[in-house]
């Protein structure tokens, strides 16, 4: 769980659960990273009112590039407390708009320049992204390879790459344009 979260969140996510449970307030950690496909049924959710928290549209959430996790405890209204000491740990918290959400500074959106061509393309790239840990450049260019033929324009594949291993493997598709 804690290991699909970017390296320098790892650590200090562990902590403020250690830290919660020393507390009493039986944490529960309810999400990490997310597919893009994940990260969609969540965003419709949310649109559509089924939801209670709030969730970005896919391609821009913290999420989906291991920035951030989701944790509930009980009682539900320590969250507050639980958030006041994440922010006083360098750590940014939304407060009472998104209580069960705790993210690492410094997260930037991956440029768009076009849209997602065919979500069946996207909903491969995260199926193949499974099987092998990210950030590994050999599987970002075995799965540029698998899925060029998928998207609508063509583009080098040192550029898939690179939006690759800045991202999900669905920025792929969304940098082309």
């Amino acid at each position: 769980m804690f290991e699909d979260l970017i390296p320098e969140l790892q650590t200090p996510a562990r902590e403020l659960l250690l830290a919660c449970g020393q507390a009493g307030l039986q944490p529960r950690i309810t999400s990490t990273r997310r597919t893009f496909a994940a990260q969609d049924r969540l965003y419709r959710r949310w649109q559509q009112g089924l939801s209670p928290f709030p969730a970005a549209p896919p391609g821009y959430s913290e999420h989906e590039f291991g920035y951030a996790f989701d944790l509930v405890v009980t009682p539900f209204e320590a969250l507050s407390d639980v958030g006041y000491t994440w922010q006083s740990w360098g750590g940014l918290w939304p407060g009472a708009k998104d209580p069960v959400h705790f993210a690492y500074p410094g997260f930037v959106p991956p440029q768009t320049a076009g849209s997602v061509q065919d979500p069946t393309a996207v909903r491969l790239c995260d199926f193949l992204s499974g099987f092998t840990p990210l950030g590994s450049l050999q599987l970002a260019d075995a799965i540029a390879e698998y899925v060029a033929p998928l998207t609508s324009s063509p583009a080098s594949m040192e550029r898939k790459v690179q939006a690759f291993i800045q991202g999900p493997c669905s920025s792929i598709y969304r940098s082309l344009s």
